[in-house]
């Protein structure tokens, strides 16, 4: 029952963090983007982001073609 709680509140606090970054993919699902493998990049923080280290990324929905 505990685990339950502790990934229940885990997982509210990963969405609320990361709202921004949630928002964003919806969007750009609306307009038939899709995750793609970039390799190791630096984060823009012009763009919603769930960075490694908070340092780089290593997929994005951009660009996405028309």
């Amino acid at each position: 029952m505990m685990g339950t709680v502790l990934i229940t509140l885990a997982a509210m606090l990963f969405a609320s963090d990361n709202a921004a970054f949630f928002k964003d993919v919806e969007v750009k699902r609306q307009m038939d983007c899709t995750f793609t493998y970039v390799g190791k990049q630096d984060i823009r923080p012009d763009v919603p982001h769930i960075g490694v280290d908070e340092k780089y990324i290593y997929f994005t929905m951009e660009p996405c073609n028309d």
